[in-house]
């Protein structure tokens, strides 16, 4: 009788968890919740219609006729429910991928493109029947593309059809083709889905975008280069991921990084020299300043600030030796409202690795800059100050160190020897100092309609190939140029650093991993010891 009864209540519990999770999927939630509340509401569903199959008798009670009678409604209830459950399913599809290394999911840079088309965007792929990573990517695309309206997706084998590859201009293999709203990509040779991702963005793109940088004032920026050289080294994932062991060779101080983050999602770049011009040319969507080493030129100052002015979208990095004169800062700093120095930021607390003067940034106040962005490292940076904007100029601090930083002379990069009068100097002197600033609105004097926007940061190190790849320094450096072009229409895609994988912890981080791993964890099995030993003696 206990056991029968205990069957029963565990079949009822079982009902109403069906129910449930069932009912769930129907509740308004995310795409991903929802499917992942239907599977589960599915799975109880064929248990339970299993355990009630085992119970029921192979023969109902009565006369023969009532007999079959009950079989066929019980069978035609039990089909109805399975059949009903696999419809809820497969309208509501969900992926769960066991794999190593999650081969079998798609990269969030295709996914994140696809899950917000607003236009018809369609997708031809032709493979190589024979390359294995060609078939791989093909299924990962046919993945993507599930239950997406927008998204044609079509994978043609091109050995079978030589003659449509032809027509489109395909000439080898493994070559997709990108097409909306009359604009057209063709990635040619790429088994790498996370190109096509890019490739995506870049189609869907209504006009073109430029970066122009500045230069004559020993910036590293160099013309985008017609080769960039790689190098392959063995990661994890072996030859799982297609291009997951390229490692980018390059000068550790220049921009090619950043360039082929912004060469991937459509963005062209070239330098220009305002110490010449009259004018910011009329085709720059966004004005790069990064790293001066030597002062403006007289006039300068004023074409840029003027540029603003007229709604210009300006992005300036500067160094702690940059040099900052009383006309740099007249001009385009102190209108909106800011100010800095030439020192550098100590954070004693929240740091990259072992080096206070590589300020670590875990936390960001909601803008579209700092969307999905993670741990951010600004080594050697120079503080801003921030005051009450002038009004129709809304200014936001996007990156601060921790209430702990002080400041140090440039020449303090790379170590500190703090003696005791420079100790008690730092504990006068902390607080949080404002590492990045993002600024928007109308420039003082300026018409109404014109608005401008200007992202402003005390560090160009996070643009530079040597910092680019750590952490989200990459994504953060790709995301303000974004904003500062209006390019919202899409989440910000983590670009490819090509360079091998690290984890990356702040002085805090690793701190807090040292106390559980190497003092709670022995304790608290010490301490499991001995209790086991008091209980049995």
């Amino acid at each position: 009788m206990f056991r029968s009864a205990r069957s029963d209540v565990t079949l009822v519990v079982l009902v109403i968890a069906a129910i449930v999770f069932g009912g769930s999927g129907f509740g308004g939630f995310g795409e991903k919740a929802s499917s992942s509340l239907l599977f589960v509401g599915w799975s109880l569903t064929l248990l339970v219609l299993f355990m009630l199959a085992v119970r029921l008798p192979l023969r109902g009670g009565g006369s023969r006729w009532t007999a079959w009678l009950i079989n066929a409604l019980i069978a035609t209830a039990a089909t109805a429910v399975v059949i009903a459950a696999n419809v809820a399913l497969y309208r509501h599809d969900a992926q769960f991928d066991v794999s190593r290394e999650g081969r079998n999911t798609p990269p969030r840079q295709l996914t994140d493109v696809i899950d917000h088309l607003t236009a018809p965007l369609a997708l031809t792929y032709f493979y190589n029947a024979g390359d294995p990573n060609a078939l791989a990517t093909r299924d990962l695309l046919e993945t993507s593309a599930r239950n997406h309206p927008l998204l044609t997706f079509r994978a043609i084998d091109l050995d079978k059809e030589p003659g449509l590859a032809r027509d489109i201009g395909v000439h080898a293999y493994n070559t997709a083709v990108l097409q909306t709203g009359g604009r057209k990509v063709q990635v040619e040779n790429t088994t790498d889905a996370t190109r096509l991702g890019y490739a995506a963005l870049r189609a869907l793109r209504a006009q073109p975008q430029t970066v122009c940088f500045v230069t004559g004032h020993g910036e590293t920026f160099r013309p985008t280069p017609s080769h960039y050289h790689f190098s392959h080294v063995e990661t994890l994932q072996g030859e799982e991921r297609p291009g997951a062991g390229d490692v980018l060779v390059a000068e550790p101080e220049q921009l090619d990084r950043f360039q082929l983050g912004l060469g991937e999602i459509g963005f062209d770049s070239h330098g220009i020299v305002t110490a010449t011009a009259d004018a910011i040319p009329s085709d720059c969507t966004v004005v790069a300043e990064i790293g001066p080493r030597t002062a403006l030129a007289p006039g300068e100052a004023d074409r840029v600030a003027d540029y603003l002015k007229r709604g210009g979208r300006l992005l300036l990095l500067l160094d702690p030796v940059s040099p900052v004169d009383a006309d740099f800062a007249s001009r385009m700093l102190e209108p909106v409202g800011l100010s800095t120095q030439a020192a550098i930021v100590i954070d004693p607390l929240n740091h990259f690795r072992t080096d206070p003067d590589k300020v670590a940034v875990p936390y960001y106040p909601p803008h579209p800059i700092t969307q999905r962005l993670a741990l951010t490292v600004f080594p050697q940076v120079r503080p801003l100050r921030v005051s009450q904007p002038p009004k129709g100029v809304i200014s936001t601090v996007l990156a601060a160190s921790s209430q702990d930083g002080f400041l140090r002379p440039p020449a303090a990069a790379g170590g500190l020897t703090i003696g005791a009068e420079g100790e008690a100097t730092a504990n006068a002197d902390r607080g949080a100092r404002p590492l990045l600033v993002a600024l928007e609105g109308t420039w003082p004097g300026a018409t109404p309609d014109r608005r401008f926007r200007l992202v402003v940061a005390g560090t160009s190190k996070i643009t530079t190939n040597e910092y680019f790849p750590y952490v989200s320094d990459g994504a953060l450096s790709v995301a303000m140029v974004r904003w500062l072009a209006d390019d919202e229409t899409v989440p910000n895609l983590t670009p490819q650093t090509f360079s091998q994988p690290e984890i990356v912890l702040t002085s805090r981080q690793m701190r807090d991993t040292f106390i559980v791993l190497e003092v709670l964890l022995p304790l608290s099995t010490i301490l499991a010891g001995v209790v086991v030993w008091w209980r049995r003696r």
